[in-house]
């Protein structure tokens, strides 16, 4: 039953209650016209009991939290006045901080470890080594002093700050199954292997992207290299079909698959050929046409026939060679006009770029590439002269 002014909700003994402003809608109508308003009323809710596991828990932390913190000063004052015999005073008591800040680094990598007992072990024992340099240190200070005993209580500082954030962590610390511990591990392993293979290949695209917008020559070989490998792999893959494919007008016969042996225990195989007679071997394949040799330097074509010239590729696969660099290298060198320390005219930049074309074959943005490698070309010529 909800509390409005009118019907107040009845209190219920031993349960305390606060006074609370809430809002009622209030309608007034006048001429058929509505009007609608918000009045606040007083109200009295329930107040839950106290959680006292959350306030002791708030208080414990606390108080480790001011205990952590006046045994860091203590430990950071003894080791800083320490070393700073052989350093500066102001480093001295930095580098002081770094032995407390050490097992309290242990601690919390222990309290993110709890699931997985190894790795938690590693950084217990870590925190343990942290405390026990650290501890040391101060003892050392005291004997130094000629304080021994002042130097032993004060190594206990840090011991007494480390068990009390020993015990708080463990208010969540929970025993797990191993069943339940071996598959919060295998999710984890799941999830970090995503992450790490989505990492790796953003960091390769990132670097591929890179090497195609420089062009390199290296990379268009390792692209080219790729290609052809893929396509002979396509070429090499068997016909599922059952027939011979031909490859440039010859059949490629698929040898006969290898009997398969029996299982262990059994007899031998009972399969045998429909014609009762052996299988015949394997055709042999039969050599490749002889290549025609070349035609020497200066032959002219055969009578009637007119010999086409060579027709640039057009992207894909080329043969690996000189690069583009050495190519501008030796037009520039057979052409003198091209080598002058000035931008070319469009049809000596397009002349050239033909030049280039014919010996790697056409691609995408080639006469910029052209520019570009011609003007690095001659700034390198610049600096050598």
């Amino acid at each position: 039953m909800s509390q409005t002014p009118e019907t107040p909700q009845p209190r219920q003994p031993g349960v305390r209650y606060r006074k609370v402003t809430r809002y009622r809608e209030e309608t007034t109508v006048i001429d058929g016209r509505p009007s609608t308003r918000r009045v606040p009323y007083l109200a009295y809710v329930p107040v839950p009991p106290r959680d006292w596991d959350e306030i002791i828990r708030r208080g414990v932390t606390g108080v480790a939290i001011v205990v952590t913190v006046l045994a860091a000063a203590g430990t950071t004052a003894s080791i800083g006045g320490l070393l700073s015999r052989m350093l500066h005073p102001a480093v001295a008591y930095a580098v002081g901080v770094v032995f407390t800040s050490s097992w309290l680094a242990c601690l919390g990598v222990e309290h993110i470890e709890r699931v997985d007992a190894k790795r938690a072990q590693r950084a217990r024992a870590g925190g343990w080594v942290a405390l026990l340099i650290s501890m040391g240190s101060v003892i050392t200070y005291g004997d130094q002093l000629h304080q021994l005993p002042a130097g032993v209580v004060g190594s206990c500082l840090d011991l007494l700050a480390k068990g009390l954030w020993f015990l708080v962590m463990g208010l969540d610390r929970v025993n797990l199954d191993p069943g339940v511990a071996h598959w919060v591990t295998q999710e984890e392993q799941a999830l970090a292997g995503r992450f790490l293979l989505g990492t790796r290949l953003a960091r390769l695209n990132r670097r591929a992207a890179a090497m195609r917008a420089v062009e390199t020559p290296e990379f268009r070989a390792a692209e080219a290299i790729l290609n052809e490998a893929g396509q002979a792999r396509q070429i090499a893959a068997p016909d599922t079909s059952g027939q011979a494919a031909e490859v440039s007008g010859q059949a490629v016969q698929t040898p006969p698959e290898p009997p398969v042996p029996p299982p262990s225990g059994q007899g031998p195989s009972l399969s045998k050929t429909v014609t009762g007679q052996p299988p015949a071997p394997p055709a042999p394949v039969p050599p490749a046409a002889p290549v025609p040799p070349a035609a020497p330097v200066g032959a002219g074509a055969p009578t009637g026939q007119a010999t086409p010239p060579p027709a640039p590729q057009a992207g894909g696969a080329h043969p690996i060679g000189q690069s583009i660099a050495a190519t501008v290298r030796d037009l520039l060198d057979k052409n003198p006009a091209w080598a002058v320390d000035a931008p070319l005219e469009e049809a000596e930049l397009e002349a050239m770029t033909d030049a280039v074309r014919q010996a790697h074959g056409d691609r995408k943005g080639l006469q910029e590439t052209t520019r570009r490698t011609r003007d690095r070309e001659l700034k390198k010529r610049r600096k050598t002269a």
